[in-house]
């Protein structure tokens, strides 16, 4: 077509026509003037193909020129603004708003992901997402779960396992108390009383391996394969439980009084199972209600570590406590050649051969201490770094307590037999007792792990543990007072005390002041705990690193 002229050319669809391009001429030689071509190979500006007026400038203006000592270079000339494409086209008017969501050619923000939190404001055009992590609402892209902790993993294994064997034990338990009220004792030269402490035993046992190792599992098993967070670990009010013991004492001295305490033997044992168990309860709930938060919405601990706690303080703690005393109460009856004699018989009479003496002091004054409130809280002890505050590390160590004592108290009921009542109020506060005992321990533990957790922490830490094992050596030791010279000694060896018609015996004033004096001391330590702040704030989390609930605190981490 060369030079000539070319005429519009129509659309085939409108039939109007393009405007018209001009020839390109050649290159111009030495005094020839070449003619610019219409087009341009090289731009500086970005051919838009929509309205102008949804374009922006592909760089910022430049700044204003500044003064003399604040700039350099002379003032520079305003970008002019961007004409439209080609000459003489005619734009488009501006298009109207769309009733729903954005024009096709409007800039859109980026949609926000729900999955990463925040998102790239990167604007994107008819459809097209660019290139980079962007969110396509077409594809859905999910986040990897979080790396769990090991720790917590390693927890959760062992609390699943052991869980699996308590319900194995519980069962074993179970299968054994079934055959043993079938067999025929009398037969076997077995004494009544022996026959009904070993029922009342096995019944415990299987309660506690089921019915715990069941809470236990539960929790475990959430905590392992389902990631679900725990809730905050509450109790009624203590003296819902006060009130339901001395119903239960109540109805004790109604059935001694008509000779029929043993007339039913299943109401008798779930009697005896009740005198343990309502206590405890009721000492747990004074220590986590004195923990908690002023506002009464925050809790000390959750339910899957109390589970956990309480399980192992049932289980392990005694298995453990029982093997090592046996141990070394051998070693101590053959180097004091002394023939050994049912310690835990509430109605053995009180030695007075100075050699026994001595070694029934070592046995329940020495051995026992030491070794209970060892393994009494090894549970805690375990994940002790893991702890929120004093005041859950306090509590998850009476828990550990509260179901040793759950199991150990059980026993001695059943082995009073027909003064089983008397048992029972003896052994009211034990549950005070174990359960103070392995919550300052493990207080002593959480103040020797935890930098900054209190002045003189090392101290204050090995204190908490010496007190423990102080206050259960007294505790057991308590017969010396028997052994005072007259009137004392005597009186509370053979005396009685009358309620109403109902006779006991005058060593229990011993229990009654040793008790006040523990609970004195057990409302001092929760309130320095609760003044000092320690309560933590609990929260949902995530139940892989057990911050599950998460649990935090005024100034220390969690697990």
């Amino acid at each position: 077509m060369g030079s000539e002229n070319v005429g519009p050319i129509l659309k085939s669809d409108t039939q109007q026509p393009y405007p018209v391009v001009p020839p390109v001429s050649p290159p111009s030689v030495e005094g020839e003037t070449a003619v610019e071509p219409a087009y341009r190979e090289h731009v500086s500006q970005p051919l838009y193909p929509y309205p102008m007026q949804h374009a922006q400038p592909p760089y910022p203006p430049y700044a204003p020129h500044q003064q003399y000592g604040q700039g350099y270079g002379p003032p520079q000339p305003q970008p002019q603004p961007m004409q439209p494409y080609g000459q003489g086209h005619q734009s488009y008017p501006p298009q109207q708003p769309y009733s729903q969501g954005y024009a096709p050619n409007q800039q859109q923000p980026f949609p926000p992901s729900p999955h990463y939190g925040a998102y790239y404001p990167t604007p994107y055009y008819n459809g097209y997402y660019g290139y980079g992590p962007y969110y396509d609402p077409r594809y859905q892209y999910y986040q990897p779960q979080p790396k769990r902790d090991g720790y917590s993993l390693a927890i959760a294994i062992a609390s699943f396992c052991g869980s699996i064997l308590a319900i194995l034990g519980g069962l074993g338990s179970l299968a054994f108390l079934l055959l043993f009220s079938l067999a025929n004792t009398s037969s076997s030269g077995i004494k009544a009383s022996q026959a009904f402490g070993a029922v009342v035993l096995f019944t415990v046992f299987s309660i506690a391996g089921t019915v715990g190792g069941s809470f236990g599992f539960y929790h475990s098993f959430r905590a392992l394969f389902l990631r679900k967070p725990s809730i905050p670990f509450k109790l009624p009010r203590f003296w819902i439980f006060l009130a339901l013991y001395v119903a239960l004492i109540v109805v004790g001295f109604l059935l001694r009084d008509n000779s029929q305490a043993f007339a039913n033997e299943p109401l008798t044992i779930s009697l005896i199972l009740l005198a343990g168990v309502l206590p405890a309860l009721m000492f747990l709930s004074l220590a986590v209600r004195r923990l908690r938060s002023p506002d009464g919405k925050t809790w000390p601990t959750t339910w899957r570590r109390f589970t956990l706690a309480l399980l192992s303080g049932a289980t392990a703690a005694i298995v453990l406590a029982a093997i090592l005393e046996f141990i070394l109460t051998l070693f101590v009856t053959a180097a004091l050649r002394v023939n050994s004699f049912d310690l835990s018989n509430p109605d053995v009479a009180i030695p007075h051969d100075p050699r026994v003496i001595i070694y029934y002091l070592l046995v329940v004054s020495v051995i026992a201490p030491l070794i209970e409130e060892s393994v009494k809280p090894l549970a805690v002890v375990s994940f002790i770094g893991r702890m929120n505050s004093a005041a859950e590390a306090f509590v998850l160590g009476m828990s550990c307590g509260i179901g040793f004592d759950l199991i150990e108290t059980s026993g001695y009921i059943s082995q009073g037999y027909h003064n089983w009542l008397d048992v029972a109020l003896q052994r009211s506060t034990a549950g005070c007792l174990h359960g103070l005992g392995a919550g300052m321990v493990a207080l002593g533990w959480y103040y020797l792990t935890h930098k900054g957790s209190a002045r003189h922490r090392i101290l204050l830490g090995v204190g908490c543990g010496l007190y423990a094992v102080t206050q259960h050596a007294i505790w057991n030791g308590a017969f010396l007072f028997m052994l005072l010279p007259a009137p004392i000694g005597p009186y509370l060896e053979k005396g009685v005390i009358n309620i109403g018609s109902y006779p006991l015996q005058a060593f229990v004033l011993v229990y009654i002041v040793e008790s006040l004096l523990m609970l004195l001391f057990f409302l001092y330590v929760t309130g320095k705990l609760r003044k000092a702040g320690q309560t933590p704030t609990t929260k949902p989390s995530s139940a892989t690193n057990e911050k599950e609930p998460v649990l935090q605190t005024q100034g220390v981490r969690h697990a």
